[in-house]
């Protein structure tokens, strides 16, 4: 068995984080060695790069750094594409970062993005957008076999978050996620909640499919009014579908944050994210509820949905007091849409453990040198970036925007992975963001390429 398959079988374990091999440090060199050798025949842009930077084979950790790709190169597409309906060229886009061929998606009739996102799936390229918070969605492939071992790696990093409960249909379920939608969590949070709950109560904030043009159609009618491309009655009829939109959905939140109040004494699962997981606190509070009056067995998943958001520097306790939770109540965990599964929550600590399949790399802000301890044991702090094995339908290296301390060899309550024992964004931390040298780079492969 090649070391890419022995890794990628944790994913269905129930266990990967205590399971993994003491050889993992090993095992996870020799994969990434094999994926890259499999990769740069596959993605040009990284061949282009790894010839550029000279690395012809991974010998260390050290030779990936020049090979990662930022996370924002995954939205690096024109947006004269999407504007002018020119879909051909998104699958040209597309196929510069994914490892398989997209020339077989069929564009015929596409009308707008999340038109082209329903061909790509038709043709085995399971796209799927980010939030799209900054008005320009990400788009990542996925394979068959992608999505089939990141659900399931997701569903054993949630039930591993909370150890003294098993899903077994006896909760009344609220959820903020839809159950379809172009986001990667309507899958997983679906399969997930539909353990938990009782026949007929899995409650969702909205039915609304999370579409991507929902996000990126305020930014585009704006480019396209500035280049006189709509007039101001096509702006008023989106503004007045908006406003509907917003109605519809307020009325729907009005109405799911009631029937949290009816059934608080009843054993919930919430789940939620931190912004909108205040503003329903504040809700409740203003129908009278007071700290801690839930069902004292309720458990909650919850995490990211900070950025933006205006909220106390307490927030998390706040939140937690309000509904009665104890830290073994909480499955939370720490990811990003990049990402093949969770790193979950460790119990009874506020750490999470990495997956065997990803190999997190600590870099200095600058994302160009690793700071991983030498010995393969001690604790580090930097710029989280990684190398996922699993991901088979792009190139797996990627560096976030995100702060961390994490912890290599700690056996940390008998988990045998890395594990992430602080997060920040480094947008939301005083020293702020940097650019990263590598986004450019290869941001104009892609641009070359498609030129080409």
């Amino acid at each position: 068995m090649s070391a890419v398959a022995e890794l990628i079988a944790y994913a269905k374990s129930p266990d990967p984080f205590r399971t993994a091999p003491d050889h993992l440090a090993e095992l996870q060199l020799e994969a990434a060695r094999e994926r890259f050798a499999e990769r740069r025949q596959q993605i040009k842009v990284l061949d282009k790069r790894a010839r550029e930077m000279g690395v012809d084979q991974i010998e260390s950790l050290e030779d990936l750094v020049p090979l990662l790709f930022a996370h924002t190169n995954y939205k690096s597409y024109p947006e004269a594409f999407v504007d002018n309906g020119q879909w051909k060229h998104m699958n040209m886009w597309l196929g510069t970062l994914s490892t398989y061929p997209t020339g077989n998606i069929d564009v015929n009739g596409v009308e707008n993005v999340d038109d082209w996102i329903d061909r790509c799936h038709e043709a085995g390229h399971y796209l799927f957008a980010s939030s799209g918070t900054s008005g320009k969605s990400s788009f990542l492939n996925q394979t068959v076999q992608d999505r089939e071992y990141a659900v399931a790696a997701c569903l054993h990093a949630f039930t591993f978050s909370a150890p003294d409960y098993v899903p077994d249909h006896s909760r009344v379920v609220f959820t903020q996620m839809p159950p379809k939608g172009t986001h990667k969590m309507t899958e997983v949070s679906t399969l997930h909640f539909s353990r938990w709950a009782r026949p007929g109560e899995l409650y969702r904030m909205t039915d609304e499919p999370m579409l991507a043009t929902d996000t990126m159609r305020p930014a585009q009618l704006r480019r396209l009014l500035a280049a006189g491309k709509v007039g101001p009655s096509e702006i008023a009829a989106y503004e007045d579908e908006v406003a509907e939109r917003q109605r519809r959905r307020a009325a729907a939140l009005e109405a799911w944050i009631d029937k949290i109040y009816e059934k608080r004494h009843e054993p919930l699962y919430i789940g939620m994210m931190w912004g909108p997981a205040w503003n329903v606190v504040q809700r409740l509070r203003d129908k009278g509820v007071k700290d801690g009056d839930f069902h004292p067995q309720t458990l909650m998943s919850i995490g990211g949905g900070t950025k933006g958001a205006k909220l106390p520097p307490d927030y998390k306790e706040q939140i937690t007091g309000f509904f009665g939770l104890t830290p073994d109540r909480i499955t939370g965990s720490y990811a990003m849409v990049e990402m093949s599964g969770f790193c979950a929550k460790i119990q009874p600590t506020e750490s999470y453990a990495v997956p065997p399949w990803i190999v997190p790399l600590v870099l200095d802000k600058s994302g160009e040198k690793l700071l991983n301890p030498a010995a393969g044991k001690g604790e580090v702090e930097g710029r989280m970036a990684f190398f996922d094995i699993l991901a088979d339908g792009r190139w797996g290296g990627i560096i976030s925007g995100d702060k961390v301390r994490v912890e290599f060899g700690s056996r940390l309550e008998g988990v045998n992975v890395p594990v992430v024992h602080e997060v920040n964004r480094y947008m939301d931390l005083e020293e702020g963001e940097d650019k990263l040298t590598c986004a450019g780079s290869i941001d104009s492969y892609v641009r070359g390429s498609i030129a080409a």
